[in-house]
C-alpha cells in the first residue's frame, strides 16, 4: 500500500554503480553493473522516528544517501512535502538543504580537523547565507547550549574532542539550517555504549522539541527499539519487511527478520522468551553485480520451498496487521 501524503516518500528507487567484473584485470572495462538499492518504495510520515536495518552491504547506507539527496537514484523518485528532490541541482538544491540533512557515521572523519567547532557549525550558515554576522555568534551558541555543549567549545578544534562531543558537534552543524528531517546514518556505532545512550536521549530531546522526522540507518536493534516508531528491513539491496517496531520485534514475518533478531545479545531469560530461535543456512550470499531472479534470502533460508526457487524475487506485500513483508511463504498463508 502506497500513502501518497507520506512526509518522506521513496517511489521504486534503485542506485546502480558501475563496478569491474569480478575476475576482470586491472585494466579491463567497468562493465558490471552493481544495484545497491533495487526497487526500494518506502513512506515516511512527519513526525515519525523511521529506522532502516540490515547487515553490511544490505544497501541501508545508500539509500540514506539518496533520502537526503546526497545522491541522485539511477531509477525511481524521492519526494518531501509533496515535492520531488530527486534530481534537484544548482540553488534549489541549496535550499533543499535547508529542509533535510545528513549526520554521517564517523564523528571524526566528518569533521574538518583545521577548523575550529565555531568555523564547523558557523559553515552551513554562511553557504545559505540566511544570517548575518552580527547574530551568527549568538546562533552557533544557541546550537551548542541544544547539544548540551559549552559555550566556550567554539574556539576547539576536532582533535581535543571526545567521541560523542564530536557527534554532538555534528548535530549541531545538522541542525543549524533548522531542517525539517535529519537523516542519521549509524549515529551511535562509533561510541561507547554510555555515550550512545546518551545520543539517543539528546536525539529524542531534540525530536520532541524541534518536530523534527528522523530516518535513522542501523545495524543496531537496540538503537531501533529504544528511539524508533516503525522499521525498514533491507537484504542485498530490497526492502523485505516494514512494520511498526514493536509489532516487528515481538512477531517478525520474514525469514531474515527472525533471523537478525536471533542474534541479539540475550543477557535474561526473559529476552530469551521473546527472541526467535532460528538456524540460518549456511548458504552463499549472493553477488549484487549478478543477484538471482528468485528471492534473494533463498540461499540462506531456514524455511525455503521449492517453490520459492521457481519464481521471482517476492513483492512486498501487506498483512493482516498492516506489515509489508516480502515472503512467497507469508503471502501464501493469507496476506491482504
Amino acid at each position: 500500500m502506497r500513502d501518497d501524503k507520506a512526509f518522506l516518500r521513496a517511489v521504486g528507487v534503485s542506485k546502480v554503480f558501475r563496478v569491474k567484473r569480478p575476475g576482470a584485470g586491472a585494466f579491463e572495462a567497468q562493465n558490471a553493473s552493481l544495484r545497491a538499492v533495487n526497487d526500494v518504495s518506502l513512506d515516511i510520515q512527519r513526525g515519525e522516528v523511521f529506522a532502516i536495518v540490515g547487515e553490511s552491504g544490505s544497501g541501508k547506507t545508500t539509500l540514506a544517501n539518496l533520502l537526503a539527496r546526497v545522491t541522485v537514484p539511477t531509477d525511481g523518485r524521492i519526494v518531501l512535502n509533496g515535492e520531488e528532490i530527486s534530481q534537484t541541482k544548482g540553488s534549489d538544491l541549496r535550499s533543499l538543504r535547508k529542509l533535510i540533512q545528513i549526520v554521517f557515521q564517523d564523528p571524526a572523519s566528518s569533521l574538518n580537523p583545521r577548523q575550529t567547532v565555531e568555523q564547523i557549525i558557523a559553515l552551513p550558515l554562511r553557504l545559505a547565507g540566511v544570517i548575518g554576522k552580527a547574530t551568527m555568534a549568538s546562533r552557533i551558541r544557541e546550537l551548542l547550549e541544544a547539544v548540551h555543549l559549552p559555550a566556550d567549545f567554539i574556539h576547539r578544534y576536532p582533535g581535543s574532542l571526545s567521541g560523542g562531543q564530536k557527534q554532538r558537534v555534528n548535530i549541531a552543524r545538522a541542525l543549524a539550517l533548522e531542517p525539517l528531517v535529519l537523516v542519521l546514518d549509524e549515529p551511535t556505532s562509533a561510541l561507547d555504549v554510555s555515550v550512545q545512550a546518551r545520543i539517543l536521549e539528546l536525539l529524542a530531546t531534540l525530536k520532541r522539541e524541534r518536530a523534527l522526522t528522523y530516518v535513522i540507518v542501523t545495524h543496531n536493534l537496540g538503537v531501533v527499539r529504544a528511539i524508533a516508531d516503525r522499521v525498514a528491513v533491507m537484504y542485498l539491496g530490497k526492502v523485505v519487511e516494514v512494520g511498526r517496531v514493536d509489532e516487528l520485534m515481538k512477531v517478525p514475518q520474514h525469514p531474515y527478520t527472525k533471523t537478525l533478531l536471533s542474534a541479539i545479545p540475550v543477557v535474561t531469560e526473559a529476552d530469551r522468551a521473546v527472541i526467535p530461535n532460528v538456524t540460518i543456512r549456511d548458504g552463499e550470499i549472493p553477488s549484487l553485480v549478478d543477484p538471482p531472479r528468485h528471492c534473494s534470502f533463498y540461499s540462506r533460508c531456514p524455511d525455503r520451498r521449492p517453490e520459492c526457487l521457481e519464481r521471482d524475487h517476492p513483492a512486498l506485500v501487506a498483512t493482516g496487521d498492516g506489515r509489508l513483508v516480502s515472503c512467497h511463504l507469508v503471502a501464501a498463508a493469507g496476506a491482504t
